[in-house]
């Protein structure tokens, strides 16, 4: 490959998946190179010989799975082909199946409709971390495996059908003695989430849907439920008098919780109170870096202890493996429960398993968000060279280690301060710094930004 080619797609390989816009720098070709150097990855480290492709309901998605398929299929191993489902059902789909040793899924979430990408998976239905870099590594110096013509894999159509139904049980099965009927108002915005979410929800509760068609264009604007506004289902919620409402993004592994008064649950809020219903002394949380004190401090009254990750839900997902946590908490709304068996995030469940522990109550779901209490956020980005990024973060580091006595660097650096945090770290993907602040008052929070910000420009300054 051309040394001009390689370099103008250099950045489409991120630290969770490669992600690109289709026909400018993400094209057939690369999903079919970098899926061959996937599957030489499980040939050599699983036994198994099948490997599950999938996608979302993006324009493109479709093509770029027969993509994934046929270079899965041309480095010697066997696809099971499934035509468009949710991201936390393919999960189930590679967990359930035994034979399958791992899976390809495409999709570029809560991105445009001109964005793809391709997320890899091991046959638990975890994603890879690490293993990211060494399919990077491989592509950029064309280290792939193909299998000769007699030895090339098989390519095996499977109903989806039954994969839905089969997780639409599960999922059920978990929750088997629900409690009072909500009216829950779920908005699919157009994603792939709505081919199963509403029917999972409507076997125990009045359902309202918005946007549960599956549009590739997402015509109602945007596939992004955490960054965009959602002022259309916040209002809605209240002018129907909603218990609850949820928000999927565009492959539907991530839902933003919506509470009868109209306002955002952040995911904290979410761990908490999935913590209090299911957990017990002793039982371990793990959470990104990023997230709020206010988690830590709760589940740590209870018992129960509370351990941070790199920020990215394979990081989480990782840990929490690891450490056989029995939940998982992602500041951008991935959420996981192997409490139930499983390692990968579920959106899908967690939103049906807080729907229902609702319905067992008597309080409104504002009423439990109240009583847990209230955080401030601020969430900013400064632009440094990325050659200076990981220095000016290991300088404030080393300084910081010397000032605070409570210090995390799990993921950059983070600071636990009396009145609330400050999280420190480089971007994995862009030529940022991000700082986030957080604390139990806007004035609070303010005075903590304005402080670490001004530390972070001086080490920068120092070191332009």
């Amino acid at each position: 490959m051309e040394r001009d080619y390689l370099s103008h797609i250099e950045h489409i390989f991120r630290a969770y998946d490669i992600r690109g816009i289709y026909g400018r720098d993400f094209f057939p070709n690369i999903i079919s190179v970098a899926s061959a150097i996937f599957a030489n990855i499980i040939s050599e480290t699983q036994e198994g010989k099948i490997i599950g492709v999938s996608g979302d309901g993006r324009t493109t998605s479709k093509l770029l799975s027969l993509s994934a398929a046929t270079g899965i299929a041309g480095a010697g191993l066997d696809v099971q082909l499934i035509h468009s489902i949710p991201l936390p059902v393919f999960g189930f789909s590679l967990w359930k199946n035994k034979e399958i040793s791992g899976g390809a899924y495409i999709t570029a979430s809560h991105n445009p409709p001109e964005w793809n990408g391709v997320r890899f998976r091991w046959g638990d239905g975890t994603g890879f971390a690490e293993e990211n870099s060494e399919i990077k590594k491989r592509f950029f110096e064309n280290r792939v495996k193909w299998a000769s013509w007699s030895d090339v894999g098989n390519i095996f159509i499977t109903d989806r059908e039954n994969i839905l139904t089969e997780y639409s049980d599960f999922i059920q099965s978990i929750e088997p003695q629900p409690g009072k009927t909500l009216k829950v108002l779920v908005d699919t915005l157009n994603g792939i989430g709505g081919i199963i979410i509403p029917h999972i929800f409507r076997s125990r509760h009045r359902i309202i849907t918005l946007n549960s068609q599956i549009d590739g264009y997402f015509p109602v604007g945007s596939a992004d439920p955490v960054h965009s506004n959602l002022n259309h289902l916040q209002s809605y919620v209240t002018s129907i008098k909603a218990d609850i409402g949820i928000a999927f993004d565009g492959d539907a592994d991530r839902a933003v919780i919506i509470d009868d008064r109209g306002r955002r649950v952040a995911p904290e809020i979410i761990g908490i109170i999935l913590a209090r219903e299911l957990l017990k002394s002793g039982d371990v949380v793990v959470y990104n870096a990023e997230c709020s004190s206010i988690l830590k401090n709760n589940l740590e009254e209870i018992g129960i202890k509370a351990v941070e990750s790199r920020v990215g839900d394979v990081f989480v997902s990782q840990t929490a493996k690891k450490l056989r946590a029995k939940i998982g908490v992602e500041s951008s709304y991935h959420f996981f429960i192997p409490l139930y068996g499983f390692y990968y995030d579920d959106s899908i469940l967690t939103s049906f398993v807080i729907t229902s522990l609702i319905s067992r109550k008597e309080k409104k779901l504002s009423e439990i968000v109240d009583e847990i209490g209230d955080f401030h956020v601020i969430r900013e980005s400064i632009r440094v060279p990325d050659q200076l990024k990981w220095k000016a973060v290991e300088k404030l580091r080393d300084y910081l280690a010397s000032k605070y006595s409570e210090i995390s660097t799990v993921d950059g650096v983070k600071v636990y301060l009396e009145n609330g945090s400050v999280l420190i770290r480089p971007s994995n993907t862009e030529p940022l710094i991000r700082i986030t602040s957080e604390a139990p008052s806007r004035d609070v929070v303010e005075k903590i930004h304005r402080k670490f910000k001004k530390l972070t420009e001086e080490v920068i300054n120092k070191l332009n």
